[in-house]
């Protein structure tokens, strides 16, 4: 069940409010799956160049979770939903801490790609 399909609100500007953080937690979602994805690939092949793409998409999942948060905190205190709306931007901060939270493991796997990297180097030239 599509949990954002609240139907239409007597309010059009919370149908629009509620879009807006449907896309931007679609957008944080794609990015976070994208980014677990090249970590993966980064370790396996030892290939530092995607392992330092992910780190560069932290950055842009960290913008998205602190703005997705924002939208959510302004909707809570501007239009102070109630039942299935408030539960709903509730579930969404939970769903973008955990995108954040799967983000910094893939991060993790890039930082540790390149450290392998370095010191394999490093074993390589002490011959």
């Amino acid at each position: 069940m599509n949990r954002f399909n609240t139907g239409h609100h007597v309010s059009e500007p919370f149908d629009k409010d509620l879009e807006s953080i449907r896309q931007k937690v679609a957008l944080m979602g794609k990015l976070v799956e994208e980014q677990l994805s090249l970590a993966v690939e980064a370790f396996t092949n030892g290939d530092t160049y995607l392992a330092e793409k992910v780190l560069t998409q932290d950055d842009e999942v960290d913008l998205l979770e602190a703005s997705i948060d924002n939208e959510c905190a302004c909707v809570i205190a501007l239009r102070q939903p109630v039942g299935h709306d408030l539960a709903l931007l509730i579930d969404v901060i939970k769903v973008t801490n955990e995108l954040e939270n799967i983000a910094a493991k893939a991060e993790g796997i890039a930082d540790i790609t390149i450290e392998l990297n370095k010191s394999l180097l490093v074993s390589d030239s002490d011959g």
